[in-house]
């Protein structure tokens, strides 16, 4: 994002937290509860999910040739690796002999050998060994290998189709936000590991909670309330995905300053919904990445949270003060919004009330709910 973008969007959060106001939706939104609750929706949910790019990290998670990562998406193991040339690829992450795991975790490897019987692979995925061949008349090493998926980066972000014979163009999918992304740099900071929600709410309502700061005042009155105002939002759409810049409670400061002195960073969090189940938070000191997917029932998700931070990790205190912020939103998240959403979760279940309203005051969630109807309908 360039200067003069951000000047412009300090220019309109400045005049919402002014005003005491936030942009608006054209009017109220209602969704049916049973849109939480109902397993035919959740098998439609997961559908979606299935056919769609799928961002699973960051790229400096493999920052040099021999890097590898493994991620879980949907229950479903994934192993991405940079090759020697520097092009990344992606596998399912299951040995062709008796389906165990080949490798877990990250780190650096140019083969990877199944814990199980041996069976080893380079980081083209072929397999290059095999014990007791003799054994295995219809397996030639030479052509056999890992499932590949397709895979890419871009923004700063490893993505990938969870079907091999997808065609994956990242680029259309993010359309303009593309180089919004990039421009952030979050392909050159530095990983701060994952964290896992395992969670007793729908995945749209763990979405959801990224999707408005009206809750703030309530929710949040100790933490993220005391940083960041509440009810005060700029929206800004882009196609299936879209933008919010939560004002902090200092930008009313800038009004005795001039715009050529204003630090736009040190004003706003920027809050990116990625379509379907990616949400990607920007600040001047971390850049947090929440992959949410639906679990094995519509009463369970799974929310893998990420951070990276541009701070220099060989500092011992900026190790330590970044590994801090990171502890710091997760509990947040955990303790406040998630323990939150149980019981929204549970009302829903009893089947209590047949819609759920969003305000005009929230127009992240509804055009967070608009898009998923839009995708299912097609």
């Amino acid at each position: 994002m360039d200067h003069d973008q951000l000047i412009d969007l300090t220019r309109r959060a400045l005049k919402l937290a002014r005003d005491k106001s936030t942009d608006l939706a054209p009017q109220q939104y209602a969704v049916d509860a049973r849109d939480y609750t109902s397993p035919e929706r959740h098998n439609r949910d997961k559908a979606m999910l299935m056919s769609s790019p799928q961002l699973v990290g960051y790229v400096s998670e493999l920052a040099s040739p021999g890097a590898y990562c493994t991620k879980t998406v949907m229950g479903r193991s994934i192993l991405l690796t940079r090759t020697s040339d520097g092009s990344i690829k992606a596998f399912d992450n299951v040995c062709l002999h008796r389906q165990a795991p080949v490798v877990t975790g990250c780190g650096t490897a140019k083969r990877f050998s199944c814990p199980y019987h041996a069976w080893t692979y380079d980081n083209t995925g072929r397999l290059v060994g095999l014990p007791g061949r003799e054994g295995f008349p219809e397996v030639a090493s030479k052509s056999d290998g890992l499932t590949e998926l397709p895979a890419a980066e871009l923004a700063g972000f490893l993505w990938v189709a969870l079907d091999p014979g997808a065609t994956l163009d990242v680029a259309a999918h993010l359309g303009p936000l593309a180089d919004e992304l990039d421009s952030w740099g979050i392909a050159r900071w530095s990983p701060l590991g994952e964290k896992v929600l395992d969670s007793p709410i729908n995945w749209k309502l763990a979405v959801d909670t990224f999707a408005e700061n009206y809750h703030f005042a309530t929710v949040h009155q100790q933490t993220f309330a005391t940083i960041a105002r509440s009810n005060c939002t700029v929206f800004d759409s882009y196609g299936p995905h879209h933008r919010l810049i939560f004002p902090l409670n200092t930008i009313v400061d800038l009004d005795n300053v001039s715009e050529d002195q204003w630090d736009p960073l040190h004003n706003m969090v920027v809050i990116y919904a990625l379509f379907p189940n990616i949400v990607v938070s920007v600040t001047i000191a971390n850049g947090e990445l929440f992959r949410i997917y639906p679990g094995d029932h519509p009463g369970r998700s799974i929310t893998v949270h990420q951070n990276s931070t541009p701070l220099d990790l060989s500092n011992d205190a900026a190790a330590a003060g970044a590994a801090a912020v990171f502890d710091y939103a997760h509990a947040t998240v955990r303790d406040e919004d998630y323990r939150l959403a149980e019981g929204l979760q549970a009302n829903l279940t009893a089947g209590i009330r047949d819609q759920l309203v969003f305000g005009r005051n929230e127009p992240g969630l509804q055009h967070r709910h608009l898009t998923w109807a839009r995708a299912l309908r097609q």
